[in-house]
């Protein structure tokens, strides 16, 4: 096991947390030496413990907010637009992906990346439990898709599990937004908020920062 680590606290609500996420997805061939985790974690209750305010709760923030989207969407090349509906609640769709993890799955990223897709790019509802079923069958399949919307997100152990995450993220790790980083390097921890941050995450772990698609980058081969 490396003694760099990335941690990765996302909510699918959160443009910036795919941002984060697929940077991560970029530099795993760059950054050979380092090892990614990834936690789900419910983005409204981080905002709820912390105190912090979601940038769309004020007018002049969330404006600037959904201007500023597709230009990044376009410096990041990632097809993101503005969603129907802003903000919705992501808890349903968290408790999916915490089920995930929690049973070792091997379609956490892929699953992940589905839901942003499904509410940032083709404008459906993440709070819509037929939407979320019916992005999650054809990377599961149609019975695994319906057991996890219906029952396995559902289950106390996943419950506390996202409970447990976020309250980790905020009480342990000091976040107060998504994406929030904790990044190791040997004996050293720093803690990072935003997708704008990976230049420092690099200097952090002596690592390069090659912009948002470094050398070799391929939309459809990148990888975690």
């Amino acid at each position: 096991m490396s003694n760099k680590r990335i941690t990765i606290f996302y909510d699918v609500v959160s443009p910036f947390s795919w941002f984060g996420f697929e940077l991560l997805r970029r530099y795993q061939s760059v950054w050979n030496g380092v090892d990614v985790a990834l936690q789900p974690f419910f983005l409204g209750g981080v905002m709820g413990a912390s105190g912090n305010k979601p940038p769309a709760t004020n007018p002049y923030k969330g404006a600037q907010m959904l201007k500023e989207i597709p230009l990044f969407g376009k410096m990041y090349d990632i097809d993101i637009g503005n969603p129907a509906n802003f903000p919705e609640k992501s808890l349903h769709a968290m408790r999916i992906l915490q089920a995930l993890k929690l049973q070792g799955s091997d379609k956490l990223t892929a699953v992940s990346l589905a839901f942003w897709k499904l509410y940032w790019h083709d404008k459906k509802s993440i709070e819509s439990k037929d939407d979320l079923q019916a992005y999650l069958a054809p990377i599961v399949g149609d019975a695994a898709a319906t057991r996890l919307v219906q029952h396995d997100s559902q289950t106390s152990e996943v419950k506390q599990a996202l409970a447990d995450a976020t309250k980790e993220a905020v009480d342990v790790h000091g976040a107060f937004g998504a994406p929030w980083f904790v990044v190791e390097n040997g004996n050293e921890t720093m803690t990072f908020f935003g997708s704008d941050r990976m230049e420092a995450i690099a200097f952090f772990l002596g690592e390069k920062y090659l912009g948002p698609c470094p050398p070799g980058y391929k939309r459809e081969s990148s990888k975690l």
